[in-house]
C-alpha cells in the first residue's frame, strides 16, 4: 500500500494532508502528478505531492525505536 501525501508550505502556512491510500505504486504516483498539476498553489503557498510505501500495520520505523504503536 502507498500514501499520497500534500505536503504543504510551512514558511507560508499551507497545511499539509493525506490524499489517499492506494494500493500499488504507478497509480499512487500518477495520482501525486494529477494532484501537482491541479494544486501546487492553494492556500496563498506551494504544494509538493509525495508518494510513500506504507510499512505493516504496528511496525515502527528504525529511526523511531522504542516507541511503541
Amino acid at each position: 500500500m502507498y500514501v499520497v501525501v500534500n505536503i504543504g508550505c510551512i514558511e507560508c502556512g499551507v497545511s499539509s494532508n493525506i490524499v489517499a491510500v492506494v494500493a500499488d505504486r504507478p497509480a499512487a504516483e500518477r495520482l501525486a502528478e494529477e494532484c501537482a498539476e491541479k494544486f501546487s498553489w492553494r492556500e496563498g503557498g506551494q504544494n509538493a505531492f509525495e508518494v510513500f510505501e506504507l510499512p505493516a500495520e504496528g511496525v515502527v520505523g528504525a529511526e523511531y525505536a522504542g516507541i511503541v504503536a
